[in-house]
């Protein structure tokens, strides 16, 4: 099932709606960061909300979402365009042995910063304290805190044996109040995303061209729109790392100067990886000192 996402709008109920399946593009980023299955289910389902988020986003614009936690993962990154593109990075990769413990992999808070850009541009940031150890719900928490557009959000990510292609499925919805929402109503629609109805329906892979509509019915319940729902496909979401080797003459400018003298005296190719897609690049010392030269 190739991997795609919808964004609309309940008229009636003044609802925004975002849906995603995500599996290709959470297959190849938790394979490219070697993360164990625990490690996998965060970074999949942090890219996931990321993409689910970037519905209501302009042409060009990106955001950056960054959860610091005190426990024992203490980043996670996603990076997501309006156009589908997305990456982003967890660390440590390897949380197993933890897996059991979730006051230890997590902490006791996170702060959650978010950032809106168009061509590098900051258009808006900030960044919220939040405690429910959850990437998916702290993100929707940021929302209604920050942002102040009431929200609630569900993935699900199933896993196979498959060594080649570790994540069966993953898909998620987002729910938003838009102004006019009666917002008892969507607090009702909200808590039901929890709900074995909708959550069994989430777990599947699309049986139909209908599965979107299925999973929202789901959620709806009694409060289904008479109207309909009324969407567009979005771009389909893909790994995409902008990473390249002009951009690494900043990286090498930002070393400190006697960093760059030991270089010079090794005078041994500089190899520099990027953190989102794990892509090596050497640098030889001659292409370093171009950089360090290079004020512009």
């Amino acid at each position: 099932m190739d991997d795609l996402w919808y964004a609309g709008r309940l008229e009636a109920l003044d609802i925004a709606v975002s849906f995603a399946v995500t599996t290709q593009l959470v297959n190849e980023s938790v394979l490219r960061h070697n993360c164990d299955p625990y490690a996998a289910h965060l970074l999949g389902r942090a890219l996931t909300s990321g993409i689910l988020a970037a519905g209501p986003l302009d042409p060009g614009e990106r955001l950056n979402i960054c959860w610091k936690y005190e426990g024992k993962v203490r980043t996670v990154l996603v990076d997501v365009g309006a156009d589908g593109s997305a990456r982003g990075l967890i660390s440590p990769t390897n949380l197993s042995d933890h897996a059991t413990e979730k006051e230890a992999i997590f902490g006791d808070r996170v702060q959650l910063s978010v950032i809106r850009s168009r061509s590098g541009k900051v258009l808006t940031s900030s960044s919220v304290e939040s405690i429910f150890q959850d990437v998916v719900n702290d993100l929707a928490y940021f929302f209604s805190v920050s942002d102040q557009v009431e929200s609630g959000m569900a993935v699900l990510i199933g896993f196979t044996q498959a060594v080649d292609r570790p994540v069966d499925l993953c898909q998620g919805i987002l729910i938003q109040a838009m102004p006019g929402c009666d917002l008892e109503r969507f607090d009702r629609i909200r808590r039901s995303i929890h709900d074995p109805a909708a959550r069994t329906l989430l777990s599947r892979k699309n049986e139909s061209d209908s599965h979107f509509e299925n999973v929202l019915n789901a959620l709806l319940g009694e409060d289904r729109d008479p109207s309909g729902l009324h969407y567009t496909a979005r771009p389909r979401p893909r790994f995409h790392c902008t990473c390249n080797r002009e951009k690494l003459g900043a990286v090498v400018r930002s070393l400190p100067y006697g960093d760059r003298m030991d270089m010079v005296k090794k005078k041994e190719p500089v190899t520099i990886n990027c953190q989102f897609c794990n892509k090596k690049y050497e640098l030889s010392i001659e292409e370093c000192i171009e950089a360090w030269n290079d004020h512009g």
